[in-house]
């Protein structure tokens, strides 16, 4: 079985060309980057689309109090990093506030260094906040590296709304074949699969204030929020306001552990953001 390269789905905040040049630079094809022009256009977008990361030039964001537009984004989703490039931009009285804000876990990277430390930024950012990361920590030390992968590319193919047919496709195998791979691990289906990095994402999108059941229902590809309320209960045995009081994605997450017979206490591993 072979698997391509992770490919998070990143929004790239600029009005700048010369900022998407060299973000495109140092992130390479491999990463989907909508450009968005405006700070209230990003917050949309991040709303109704399933972003896993935001890199932000300094110059797009409002000028007057950037400080108090990024603590506002890290409110309303958390579950979402940002990585801002071109701090010049920013000033320095505003870098100290954001300081003083509570912000100081917030990537800041001047242009010129972009083409090195903007991948290891996403990579370091997406590793320890990202949803796919808290389920592939919990999950590898119970997984051979292949059937991980599986797993891991399955949460991808959420974020990019892949079918069954197109995720197993991205693994070279027809659905059948990475079928009987999987359930020869005890994982489920291709399809069943799918569904539960479905979940497994919509535990973490619910608990982000700037999100509700509808817009998750929306970014998950459901056809209205009945059919996702109807599928949450039907895997996490919850409805999303349940799902929001006992954890969020860690609900959801021992109950797929718990499908999978996986000798892992996931509460014990902690929470996310």
């Amino acid at each position: 079985m072979s698997f391509p390269k992770i490919m998070p789905l990143i929004a790239l905040l600029t009005r700048d060309r010369t900022v998407e040049n060299a973000t495109v630079a140092a992130l390479g094809p491999v990463h989907h980057l909508p450009r968005i022009a405006t700070w209230s256009k990003l917050l949309w977008w991040v709303r109704e689309h399933p972003a896993t990361c935001v890199v932000a030039d300094g110059a797009a964001l409002p000028r007057r109090s950037p400080e108090v537009a990024l603590r506002g984004f890290r409110e309303l989703y958390p579950s979402v990093p940002i990585v801002v490039v071109s701090p010049e931009a920013i000033g320095g009285e505003a870098l100290f506030r954001l300081g003083r804000a509570g912000l100081t876990d917030l990537v800041l990277l001047p242009i010129d260094g972009m083409v090195h430390a903007l991948p290891r930024a996403v990579h370091r950012a997406l590793a320890w906040t990202s949803t796919d990361g808290l389920v592939t920590r919990t999950v590898s030390p119970s997984l051979p590296r292949r059937e991980l992968q599986a797993v891991r590319l399955a949460m991808e193919a959420v974020q990019h709304g892949w079918d069954t047919d197109g995720f197993a496709g991205r693994a070279g195998l027809s659905r059948a074949h990475l079928s009987v791979l999987l359930r020869a691990r005890g994982l489920p289906s291709a399809g069943h699969l799918l569904t539960w990095a479905r979940m497994l994402h919509a535990g973490r999108w619910l608990c982000d204030p700037g999100r509700t059941a509808e817009s998750v229902s929306r970014q998950l590809s459901y056809s209205n929020g009945a059919a996702f309320r109807r599928a949450l209960r039907n895997y996490v045995g919850a409805t999303p306001t349940e799902v929001i009081a006992d954890g969020g994605v860690m609900r959801v997450l021992e109950r797929f552990v718990q499908a999978c017979d996986l000798p892992l206490p996931p509460r014990a591993l902690g929470s996310v953001a």
